[in-house]
């Protein structure tokens, strides 16, 4: 069950970072970078879309599946070895993706998103969890 809970409470912490992103993005508000960079470098740059999807828009999509699922997990017991499976397949495909925006920010954009990097830890941790929910 603590499993199930860190799950929820990193899918939320998701839902927040990328909210926020959202919000600043479509009211054109400077992010507030704690770390003394500018964000908007990273986040308007031009690997801030996948098919003309905002990167913001993909994670927040993807921690709002990942609650419902583990939710899901609770609500529907007898399913719940076949969600654990699907959580840990697409956080392995959220962490591949997110090492290589990573990956971006570090050899192609130079320069660092604090909140992107945040959804990038969240992620890993995600996908840990999952492994962890497999066992």
């Amino acid at each position: 069950m603590q499993f199930i809970a860190s799950f929820m409470a990193l899918s939320i912490g998701g839902i927040i970072d990328t909210s926020y992103l959202l919000y600043q993005h479509y009211k054109k508000r400077p992010l507030i970078c704690p770390m003394d960079h500018d964000c908007s470098v990273v986040t308007e740059s031009k690997w801030s879309k996948v098919f003309f999807v905002r990167n913001e828009i993909l994670g927040w999509s993807f921690y709002l599946l990942m609650l419902i699922f583990i939710i899901l997990s609770v609500i529907l017991p007898n399913f719940s070895s076949k969600i654990y499976l699907f959580l840990f397949l697409s956080s392995f495909v959220g962490v591949i993706f997110s090492a290589f925006l990573v990956y971006m920010q570090i050899y192609k954009i130079r320069d660092y998103c604090f909140y992107c990097l945040i959804s990038s830890f969240l992620t890993l941790l995600i996908f840990i969890n999952s492994i962890l929910l497999l066992l």
